[in-house]
């Protein structure tokens, strides 16, 4: 459930008044958080953006989003980072209910122009990621999901400072990495919190049967522990690994 601060608590006998009161609940709140640094080129993040977008329109993650909750809605938006994070259309959540409105925000993703570019702070990204998973966004659910996506490495204290606040407001971080195996332990060690996993695609190519098998499980209602799901992710594209070790927050 998202957090109420001490304002909210205070507003409490206006709530019925309010847009949380139509808020609309749905069975998880999926933040995608892309990375368009300078190290993305033009035909890597054209790869990327279809690979979203056909992950959205696989059967297994249209079938799992429809007929897995209990509401049978997913609501998800698209966060882009470089050096900072972009003001985009899609920083707003879209309601995924139908195939039709799956389809359509596949659509969306496929044509989506590049923002823009610069270095890498993944911080950035995360933490707008968690303004709008945690923010009056018209929707509802005790299922928070950040899904962060890239290429490469940042600041480790300000990597880290991201992810505690995910965790602390209780919201799952995952992560899918792309080339050098380096980047996924920065991701594992920096970005991915203790209930989330990591995906590990070799190259853009690879990168679109990551994403589908991501969205997978990320869109089950009881995720297949990790070690059968490794199992099933074993295609020689990409390797999975889990972060549910003891890790201490700092």
């Amino acid at each position: 459930m998202k957090k109420i601060t001490k304002s909210a608590l205070a507003a409490i006998p206006l709530l019925m008044s309010s847009s949380f009161a139509s808020a609309v609940l749905v069975d998880s709140e999926l933040s995608l958080v892309i990375d368009v640094s300078g190290s993305v080129s033009t035909s890597e993040y054209n790869l990327m953006m279809d690979g979203y977008a056909n992950a959205f329109r696989d059967p297994v993650v249209q079938n799992n989003i429809l007929t897995n909750g209990t509401n049978g809605a997913i609501a998800v938006n698209a966060i882009f980072f470089a050096s900072s994070a972009f003001t985009t259309s899609l920083d707003s959540y879209t309601l995924l209910n139908s195939v039709a409105s799956i389809n359509a925000f596949a659509d969306t993703l496929d044509n989506f122009g590049r923002p823009g570019s610069g270095g890498t702070t993944i911080s950035t990204g995360m933490n707008k990621s968690l303004s709008t998973l945690t923010g009056n966004n018209g929707f509802e659910s005790t299922n928070l999901i950040m899904d962060v996506s890239g290429d490469g490495t940042s600041s480790i204290s300000s990597t880290q400072a991201a992810r505690n606040a995910a965790a602390a407001a209780g919201v799952t971080v995952n992560g899918i990495t792309i080339g050098s195996q380096g980047i996924n332990t920065f991701y594992n060690n920096n970005v991915i919190t203790n209930d989330g996993f990591s995906l590990h695609a070799n190259n853009f190519n690879d990168f679109a049967e990551g994403v589908k098998q991501k969205l997978r499980i990320e869109t089950q209602t009881n995720p297949v522990p990790v070690p059968a799901t490794l199992a099933l992710l074993g295609l020689g594209l990409f390797s999975m690994v889990a972060i549910r070790r003891n890790r201490k927050e700092s």
